[in-house]
């Protein structure tokens, strides 16, 4: 029963007094709270301390900015977990982050702990968090991060390379493994490893060069780098061997195959998981042709790919890597498809095709810039990703098409784009041969026809006058035939010089499309493409239009929802498009320039229109608020009309508005709770 002489103190404002009595009462926990309600923090924190409540005296400690309490009891707090989740929160409701982590840590939440960690940019030891969760994929990206940030950071040099090996990127391990030798506290266990992956890359000089300096230390090891590994590993292959156990789907160690996307005349393309990344990537497993010609055109390719593999640029397909041993090329995949995808026997709208065209110019010049000519440039090289970013890719593909005994399927494909030089063989192609393909492009997405339709390619490219765009599209009259028509002269002295000019031609161009209404129901009755994610990228000019109060985005030919985008707005949209999940409503896209945010039009109804959630569906939900609050934030607005029921997911709407003035743990935990209303 309370003391009534302490309800009576405090009445009367005499806190501390109340605070004695309840400390001789035994009522540790709230003399401790008397105490801080006056602010005197040191009675606080020592009366908390004295009860063993650790947590309640590091709440103190804060409060009153006692940094030798802070640091005495996040000494003590490790040997009481339960007590380090308490303390957790109250450090990060005071923004403490990096104290926040190591409660965590101590109370055994080291998932929780990691992503505090890399929240507030500590990101070796939210790596070494995660790899102790088990999640190596993140703890090699962080760890990474991490010694580009500090390469004389030899421990998580030490750590990447470990993770890198164990991933198959023998190559990237290496690199991380010899800056961890370099520090003399760390050689001994960098060597071990050095030599495993110097084998598995048939670099036998290498791998022996680093068993003879782990024996200065260690002499009682094998002196053969086989009797080593086998000793290590129980395969004298070591790594390799590791990495073909169990796995037959597995390239290279790390890729697994999930399904093939097509295949052509230079080889299949396969859809793969990179263990590593966690992300899908295109695998492109190459056909080389036997003897010398075969072997002169693979090593011009593989000339080429390494040049491919080093291009970073907005509208070139990334190589990831290039395996000689496939050999193969590891590619981003574009869930988008492919332009091949929507051509058909009309045209295409002239905003899609405006944007096309200068993204294929950009990407072209940036790898002519870099010494390679495409060669094999068509629709169906021409890739979109998900939000409609334009990308060539395949280039330098072609050296190996170049052997060119019979006239297949796929080389008949290529026949319909290719310049007159390039079917002779009469002269060495050059960038002037890329354009030509680049002319048969635009010709097509403006007429829906090629200008050459075959079937004999090869007179009708040498000897058939260039036709007129007008001819094709009467409804566009004359203003492309000047360019088109400069574009697929026969000559490849007759044509642009450099892309510069094309790209000036494209600007002096009228792209006002006469016949709006029939592009917009065009693009409605088109195949969509590959199922997408959510992602961010420029938006082209024109490229939406509006139409009974239903937006429709002509060149990915789906449904989207524009709103205004003012600085608040395009804060909480650039937030929201960080938490990536298939129950949260898509960000396509955020235009600054336009002054506006694209978002995914999700199929289904709301709640409010009558849908019902299952055990399933709330599940999914509850799914995508975890995602949102990993990211560092909340909902704020979990009610019906923000959650849409369709076929096959329910997805989360993006709020108007940011609830401002609530802590952001009070505001994840009232999204838990209006969702167990729902």
């Amino acid at each position: 029963m309370t003391d009534p002489r302490i309800e009576s103190l405090i009445r009367d404002g005499k806190h501390g007094e109340a605070a004695a009595l309840c400390e001789a009462a035994g009522d540790v926990e709230r003399a401790s709270e008397l105490y801080a309600a006056v602010w005197d923090w040191e009675s606080a924190i020592a009366v908390a301390e004295e009860a063993e409540r650790y947590d309640l005296a590091y709440t103190h400690a804060i409060a009153g900015g006692d940094r030798s309490a802070i640091e005495r009891l996040l000494r003590w707090l490790p040997d009481h977990p339960e007590q380090a989740a308490q303390a957790a929160l109250a450090a990060e409701a005071k923004g403490r982050v990096v104290d926040a982590a190591r409660l965590r840590e101590y109370a055994a939440d080291v998932l929780g702990a990691a992503q505090l960690y890399e929240r507030a940019g500590e990101l070796f030891d939210a790596a070494r968090c995660f790899e102790g969760n088990g999640d190596y994929r993140r703890a090699g990206m962080l760890y990474e991060r991490r010694v580009k940030e500090d390469p004389e950071d030899a421990e998580a040099a030490l750590r990447l390379g470990g993770i890198l090996a164990h991933f198959g990127r023998y190559e990237h391990a290496v690199r991380a493994l010899q800056k961890a030798e370099e520090d003399p506290e760390r050689a001994d266990k960098a060597l071990p490893l050095l030599i495993a992956c110097f084998r598995a890359l048939h670099l036998e000089d290498a791998a022996g060069a680093c068993l003879t300096r782990l024996r200065r230390v260690r002499p009682e090891l094998p002196v053969r780098v086989d009797d080593y590994l086998e000793q290590e590993y129980g395969d004298p292959n070591g790594l390799a061997a590791i990495a073909r156990e169990g796995s037959e789907q597995l390239l290279a160690g790390r890729y697994r195959i999930k399904e093939p996307l097509g295949s052509g005349g230079t080889g299949r393309v396969l859809l793969a998981h990179d263990g590593f990344y966690d992300r899908e990537v295109a695998i492109k497993v190459l056909t080389v042709g036997s003897g010398a010609q075969g072997r002169d055109a693979y090593a011009r390719f593989a000339r080429e790919a390494r040049v491919a593999a080093g291009i970073e640029h907005d509208n070139v397909v990334r190589v990831f890597e290039f395996n000689p041993d496939g050999p193969f090329l590891v590619m981003e995949f574009m869930r988008g498809g492919t332009l091949a995808d929507r051509l058909d026997e009309r045209r295409l709208p002239l905003a899609v095709v405006r944007h096309v065209a200068n993204a294929t110019l950009r990407g072209l010049e940036v790898v002519h810039r870099r010494g390679v000519i495409h060669r094999d440039l068509k629709p169906a090289n021409v890739f979109f990703g998900a939000a409609g970013d334009v990308k060539i890719g395949d280039f330098g593909v072609a050296h190996l098409q170049d052997l060119g005994a019979t006239l297949t399927g796929a080389l008949l494909g290529t026949l319909a784009y290719m310049a007159p030089e390039q079917i002779t063989g009469s002269r060495k192609p050059e960038a002037s041969t890329d354009l030509y393909a680049f002319g048969v492009m635009l010709f097509q997405m403006l007429t829906g026809d090629l200008p050459f339709p075959g079937p004999d390619f090869l007179t009708q490219h040498l000897e058939s006058p260039i036709p007129k765009v007008g001819a094709r599209s009467p409804e566009l009259g004359d203003r492309f035939d000047a360019l088109v028509e400069h574009l697929l002269r026969k000559e490849i002295e007759d044509r642009p010089g450099d892309i510069d000019v094309v790209r000036e031609a494209i600007e002096a161009i009228d792209w006002t499309d006469p016949d709006e209404d029939a592009v917009m129901i065009a693009a409605q009755e088109l195949p969509p493409p590959r199922e997408s994610v959510p992602a961010t990228a420029p938006v082209p000019e024109a490229r939406y239009v509006t139409r009974d109060g239903t937006t429709f985005d002509l060149l990915l030919e789906r449904e989207v929802r524009l709103l205004p985008l003012d600085a608040r707005r395009a804060t909480l949209y650039s937030r929201y498009a960080t938490a990536i999940s298939p129950f949260l409503q898509a960000v396509y896209a955020i235009d600054e320039d336009e002054a506006r945010v694209v978002l995914e039009v999700p199929q289904g109804k709301t709640l409010a229109d009558g849908a019902v959630l299952t055990k399933e569906t709330r599940a999914q939900l509850a799914e995508a608020l975890k995602r949102l609050h990993g990211a560092g934030f909340a909902h704020g607005a979990i009610d019906p009309r923000h959650v849409v029921v369709g076929p096959a997911r329910v997805v989360l709407l993006i709020p108007d508005v940011v609830a401002d003035g609530v802590p952001i743990e009070d505001q994840r935990q009232r999204d838990f709770a209006a969702l167990a209303q729902l």
